[in-house]
């Protein structure tokens, strides 16, 4: 039986010793950004002058969730368009959500950088032990994100999650405008085959993951201080195929046990 805290989603999954794990970063490993979707809500329910559609759009946005957020732009432009609501170009609309986002994380980082809060603040519970978990188990660990590669190479310093990864950190930047996650997990399944697992909060972890043939744990978190399952990311990852879904890392040593199946 999975711990009490695991959801199985498919009872077919086979446990196994991975060699591999691959993790999202932004409501995977770090809460910085936790609520960046509620943000792009926010301004979907703005362009369309409808408050009810913030629960839907914030479901779209998660969708698109691993790809640059550029993507949701597009889409939020996309729903203007539909509703006949003019919006502006979707580089425009980029500008405003990360200067919304900033006016949020700009707080959090301040007060990582100052020593005001710990890392384990602002980091999903249980993510620095289960990652020293799988580090000591001879896991190679791999973080892959859609948010640009200057801001999570920050990010993970301020939360001290930067040696579990050292130069196994993937997104994008100005020299990889086609990054995909698609590509970094195949690259890991061409490797190590079936022995890879992954750790997502969101669609393009959790359905390329399961197109190679890995096994998806879907994280279904909430944000900094709030315990328990996000139901609107569970209903999503288990749309997607997520294997298993967990709220966090909390109970690292009973997860990390039962995946790689040390009672067998």
């Amino acid at each position: 039986m999975p711990p009490p805290t695991v959801e199985l989603v498919n009872p077919h999954l086979r446990r196994r010793p991975f060699r591999a794990a691959v993790f999202d970063f932004d409501g995977t490993v770090s809460l910085i950004r936790e609520g960046w979707a509620k943000v792009m809500a926010g301004m979907g329910v703005e362009l369309l002058g409808d408050v009810n559609q913030h629960e839907r759009l914030e479901m779209e946005m998660l969708k698109l969730s691993g790809k640059p957020s550029i993507f949701q732009m597009r889409r939020l432009a996309e729903e203007a368009a539909v509703a006949g609501k003019p919006a502006p170009h979707p580089d425009e609309l980029l500008k405003e959500f990360v200067r919304k986002l900033a006016a949020i994380t700009d707080d959090r980082r301040r007060r990582l950088a100052d020593g005001t809060d710990p890392p384990a603040a602002w980091a999903v519970p249980g993510a620095h032990d289960l990652l020293a978990n799988l580090r000591d188990r001879g896991v190679l660990l791999v973080l892959a994100s859609g948010t640009p590669m200057e801001a999570v190479q920050e990010e993970a310093e301020l939360l001290r999650l930067t040696p579990f990864f050292d130069n196994r950190m993937y997104a994008p930047d100005g020299h990889t405008p086609n990054f995909s996650k698609r590509d970094v997990i195949d690259a890991l399944v061409h490797d190590f085959g079936e022995q890879v697992i992954g750790f997502g909060d969101g669609y393009a972890e959790t359905v390329e993951m399961k197109r190679a043939g890995g096994v998806a744990v879907g994280v279904a978190s909430r944000e900094a201080g709030e315990a328990g399952v996000n139901s609107l990311k569970r209903g999503m990852l288990i749309d997607l195929g997520a294997d298993v879904i967990v709220p966090d890392f909390a109970d690292h040593v009973d997860l990390a046990a039962w995946l790689w199946g040390d009672d067998l």
